[in-house]
């Protein structure tokens, strides 16, 4: 199930299905080779409607405009036009936009945007109808359906269809609690789970969102609000979609404290997931979900392209106690957790603040603004580098740099190359107290295809007592 994106175009006309126009999508019937009848479509326990259906050989069609009609009136927006049948659901609604089997000819299926897969229609003129309609076949419905919650069971002439996996969509264009585990899945690269039963009476294995859902609980990154609802189609606040995320992380309340910000909320402010005027205990919209998703892409991929060969470096998310800050005996550096959280939240505003450019074949690493107090940076690379303290300076050539030994002019910047093998940037602290530094990040940066290559080098300092061990944080959606 792909993630669906933030906003969406508007839906194309849904006219009836007549053809004014020719459809090159669809294959003329062949007289003497097919027949009509018709079938009963009945929703739930609502009233059953009469479809056409054309029968060739062993193989019934439907008509697609009352396809359509049933759709819209589940809460979906169908329509069709020049060969495509587009299908758009409320962003809180779950669907599959998976690729399916690549087909050649026959009707483009679109959904939420998505092509998702072709599928075989037919030019037909039912039995007191004044224009032909298209008609595709009922296995090729049944499978689309299912791509919304929607099962359908034939019996006879009589098609039924279950919608109850279909949720009733949220107001205000706000997004529900399976959104955010898809979106969060989607950057965290997590496996919906295998099909299975569902412990949950709102969550049915037939709905869309049943394996990105399910997969999270058993990963810990969202607890359910009781052992019988899932409470995925639930509206959620940023400030839980933040609590979902360090779960995913490995974050543990305790752990909070040596983290930038020191809350879920004020973390995902400090690093750059959310705006700072977000208020975390409102309802998330799709525009805020889209933001969220996407900084957080960007934070995990280690860049964000701002120009034409132009990217800012970031500082890829983790949990610092575990990852940076981990006990590994010997004297604690930090006297306090707040210590140890601001030097924490100056290694990602000096990582943040990065930018490589390429000019033609070659590559360049700046830092905006010389460091101060007591951090400072170092850059190596294999082979050495060449630096320059201003524009238009001359470039040196040294082993490697480091920031507390090079003077940059008040008005200068400190670039350096970046060689085809790549180079390493820390970011240090000096403890005058113990008389030595602490490196408190790493970043491997190389040349990419399209774009720098930015990896994480995790560090562990012997600086804190050892760790509490404690279960992974909860959220519990407000029903």
């Amino acid at each position: 199930m792909a993630v669906r994106n933030a906003w969406f175009a508007a839906p194309l006309f849904a006219g009836a299905l007549c053809l004014p126009w020719p459809v090159q999508a669809a294959t003329p019937l062949t007289k003497g080779h097919a027949g009509f009848s018709s079938i009963r479509v009945l929703v739930g326990t609502s009233t059953s409607r009469s479809v056409p259906t054309l029968v060739q050989g062993n193989q019934t069609d439907i008509a697609l405009w009352d396809l359509m009609q049933v759709l819209n009136e589940i809460g979906f927006s169908a329509s069709w036009s020049k060969g495509q049948f587009v299908i758009t659901a409320p962003v809180s609604v779950p669907v599959n936009e998976a690729p399916g089997p690549a087909g050649k000819g026959g009707a483009v299926v679109v959904i939420d945007g998505q092509v998702v897969e072709r599928v075989p229609t037919a030019i037909a003129t039912p039995p007191g109808a004044s224009s032909p309609e298209v008609f595709l076949p009922l296995t090729n419905a049944e499978e689309i359906l299912a791509r919304l919650g929607i099962q359908a069971t034939l019996n006879g002439d009589q098609l039924d269809l279950d919608a109850s996996a279909v949720p009733q969509p949220l107001p205000d264009n706000e997004v529900a609690v399976w959104n955010v585990l898809a979106a969060f899945a989607s950057d965290l690269g997590l496996p919906t789970a295998p099909a299975g039963s569902s412990a949950y009476t709102d969550l049915s294995t037939a709905s869309p969102a049943w394996g990105v859902v399910q997969a999270a609980i058993r990963e810990g990154w969202y607890q359910p609000p009781s052992p019988t609802s899932s409470g995925a189609f639930q509206p959620i606040t940023w400030g839980e979609a933040a609590q979902i995320l360090w779960n995913a992380l490995g974050i543990s309340m305790q752990d909070g404290a040596y983290q930038p910000g020191g809350s879920p909320t004020a973390w995902a402010s400090a690093i750059g997931l959310v705006p700072e005027n977000w208020d975390p205990a409102s309802n998330m919209t799709a525009q805020e979900l889209d933001t969220l998703a996407s900084n957080l892409h960007e934070c995990l991929q280690g860049d964000v392209e701002t120009a034409a060969n132009t990217w800012r470096l970031c500082y890829p998310p983790a949990d610092e106690y575990q990852t940076t800050l981990q006990s590994g005996g010997g004297q604690p550096l930090f006297a306090s957790t707040a210590d140890a959280q601001a030097a924490i939240s100056a290694t990602y505003q000096f990582f943040n603040q990065l930018v490589v450019t390429r000019s033609g074949q070659r590559w360049f690493l700046t830092l905006p603004s010389a460091p101060s107090g007591y951090g400072f940076a170092t850059i190596s690379a294999l082979g050495g580098l060449s630096y320059q303290t201003k524009p238009g300076g001359a470039w040196i050539s040294a082993p490697s740099v480091d920031t507390r030994d090079v003077s940059v002019p008040k008005q200068g910047r400190l670039a350096v190359t970046i060689p085809p093998e790549g180079l390493i940037i820390t970011w240090n602290q000096m403890m005058p107290s113990l008389g030595g530094t602490v490196a408190l990040g790493a970043l491997d940066v190389s040349p990419g295809p399209s774009g720098p290559s930015v990896q994480r080098v995790n560090i562990a300092s012997p600086n804190l007592p050892p760790p509490i061990t404690s279960p992974v944080a909860s959220l519990h959606v407000q029903q």
